[in-house]
């Protein structure tokens, strides 16, 4: 197995995101000498792929995730710390070296159409699967609000095209960055059965 090209990816579908995981496994696996897993490194080295909204499989597994009408896709990528916008078709390239990986989450991007206000909600950043912590998504387009129900504590990032007029938890003001067309805040523990709910109006 050591002197095989392995690339390895899994998806995975939350409740309202999709995961993509991408692994560089060469140069890996399981010696029946030794009885453990070892790495030969000639046989390591970098690859490089491409990854698209498309790779998801939305429609399928425990909460299908409908995207007619979606024209873009906001992917964040984890280990960079990057956001980027993306149609269905089109895809971003992530090289990876030897036993390293990268986690993708693609998040469709609704439109809050009284302000025409861009937003996709990508999570808990500081989680592995940063879509998994959003819960329950709510907007009021009359009212330019949009409500997530989040489960976990760090850092929570929102894309959204133009910058919150304020942003609460639990119904508290409370003090965010926008950077790069993100929100970010700092959503706190509220115990392992209670949600936070995170709300930004525009």
């Amino acid at each position: 197995m050591f002197n095989l090209t392995l690339f390895l990816c899994f998806l995975l579908c939350c409740q309202y995101s999709g995961v993509l995981g991408l692994f560089n496994c060469q140069g890996g696996g399981w010696c029946p000498v030794t009885r453990r897993n070892r790495s030969a490194s000639d046989y390591s080295h970098s690859v490089t792929c491409f990854a698209s909204p498309q790779d998801i499989e939305w429609g399928k597994g425990k909460h299908p995730i409908c995207i007619e009408g979606v024209d873009v896709f906001a992917v964040y990528l984890f280990k960079d710390d990057k956001l980027k916008l993306l149609r269905y078709t089109e895809s971003v390239q992530v090289s990876l070296e030897p036993f390293s990986f990268e986690l993708l989450t693609v998040s469709p991007v609704v439109i809050l159409p009284r302000k025409s206000i861009q937003l996709a909600p990508i999570g808990l950043v500081n989680m592995l699967n940063s879509g998994g912590s959003i819960l329950s998504i709510e907007f009021d387009e009359k009212e330019n609000l949009a409500r997530f129900g989040v489960r976990g504590h760090g850092e929570m990032r929102v894309f959204a095209s133009e910058k919150p007029e304020c942003c609460k938890i639990d119904g508290k003001s409370v003090e965010f960055n926008y950077v790069d067309s993100t929100v970010r805040l700092q959503v706190s523990w509220q115990g392992s059965s209670r949600l936070s709910v995170v709300e930004y109006l525009f």
